[in-house]
């Protein structure tokens, strides 16, 4: 080959290398404009709360009751699980205020509606033959005769107000037939319900000092009256008409509508002293709440009135205001994905009226938020903090905001971090 054809096919080589040069260059000028606004158009992931939910907690003061020195106590409030104890909780004889039981197992194989008057059963010789037993004892009666007939809940009205001895053994064994049958069916349902301190022995009246309980195992059966309408309505009663063989009947309970009590049973022997069960109704949160009360082992029933009176007053004002959150606390924070953080706070103050002692309990809730809308929009609702609805409380619920705007990545940061 000549040189000047091998300078001809140089040429031409090298002008083929810079016509291909552009191209590369284009293609690189491509990728990188489609990385850049692949990179800082897309949206960003979601900021993710820390915690995503937890628990807000706010211990109370203690309870402040004042307690009945002698003998044993305790206080609960219907439909929840507070309670307080007083003394050792040892079972002890408790007299009258076992009748509540016979009411709730008689009812429990004879179930009555508001309204009904139930069974009606014809009194025999049997039935006064209890009657003269108790009268020789000096228990409290009911007069009876043979062939006289008398509704399951007018003996429900002539144990739970005079406290009839004798009307209280008859309804047992009209129900179960004897006095043994009536004990075991008891004691089963105490022991279903929880009462393990608590035994039904040889009657049906508590007269024998054999039926005893705790004064805890006593709020236990007094919340279990209370939830049972009919005998609720039986309690609160103060006298009662058209019972036969007496022209009305009053109920034992003197403390009966002082500082708002609804019921239930006094009860007093020699052997257990004074036993008196509680339960009266007061209104907080706007919802009416029942505080159950037990007093047993005391010297004797006006001891165990008036210790009980002392009592009920000061569960009735052991309640107070609790601040569980205030506006601006924060409640939580947002990772943002160049580092640092951003805090999620109380939109608001949350307030509740709750029973001294247990700590208050709500839930919070925090959910993932848009990159975009926690980076535009301040004050960007995060999620809530509620207090479920209780027997105490109505639902109550605040929102959780972004304090501030969330920082946007730098331009520079989400070209060096694509995947984040």
């Amino acid at each position: 080959m000549g040189p000047a054809v091998y300078h001809i096919k140089k040429m031409k080589t090298q002008k083929r290398r810079r016509a291909r040069r552009p191209l590369y260059l284009f293609f690189v000028l491509v990728v990188i404009s489609g990385y850049s606004s692949w990179v800082l158009l897309r949206p960003l992931a979601a900021l993710n709360p820390i915690p995503r939910s937890s628990t807000v907690r706010m211990d109370t003061a203690p309870a402040t009751l004042s307690w009945p020195v002698a003998g044993q106590s305790a206080v609960g409030i219907l439909g929840t699980d507070i309670s307080a104890l007083y003394g050792k909780q040892t079972p002890v004889p408790i007299a009258s205020t076992a009748k509540v039981i016979t009411a709730l197992v008689v009812l429990e194989k004879k179930p009555l509606k508001q309204g009904e008057q139930g069974s009606v059963i014809t009194l025999t010789p049997a039935d006064v033959a209890l009657y003269e037993n108790y009268k020789a004892i000096d228990g409290s009666l009911l007069p009876v005769v043979a062939g006289e007939q008398i509704s399951e809940y007018q003996m429900m009205q002539a144990i739970m107000l005079p406290s009839a001895n004798n009307i209280a053994d008859t309804m047992a064994i009209w129900a179960y037939g004897s006095l043994p049958a009536y004990a075991d069916a008891a004691n089963a349902y105490l022991a279903a319900h929880g009462l393990t301190n608590t035994h039904v022995g040889s009657d049906a009246s508590g007269l024998s000092p054999s039926t005893t309980s705790t004064a805890e195992d006593l709020v236990k059966l007094g919340k279990l009256a209370m939830q049972h309408t009919v005998l609720a309505e039986v309690v609160g009663q103060s006298t009662a008409a058209g019972i036969p063989l007496t022209s009305s009947i009053k109920n034992v309970n003197s403390l009966l509508g002082t500082n708002n009590i609804i019921g239930i049973k006094t009860g007093n022997t020699d052997e257990a002293g004074g036993v008196f069960m509680s339960a009266s109704r007061i209104t907080i949160n706007s919802k009416p709440i029942t505080i159950i009360t037990a007093v047993a082992g005391s010297p004797n029933l006006f001891g165990a009135l008036k210790d009980s009176l002392t009592l009920i007053k000061s569960a009735q004002v052991n309640f107070a205001t609790v601040q569980l959150v205030k506006a601006g606390d924060i409640l939580g924070r947002y990772q943002l994905p160049q580092g640092g953080s951003v805090a999620a706070v109380a939109a608001k103050d949350l307030k509740l009226v709750g029973w001294k002692g247990p700590p208050v309990l709500a839930q919070m809730r925090l959910q993932p938020l848009a990159s975009k809308d926690a980076s535009s929009s301040p004050g960007l609702t995060a999620g809530s903090v509620t207090i479920p609805e209780s027997v105490l409380t109505n639902q109550q619920s605040i929102a959780v905001e972004l304090k501030t705007v969330a920082a946007e990545p730098s331009a520079l940061w989400r070209l060096t971090h694509p995947l984040n």
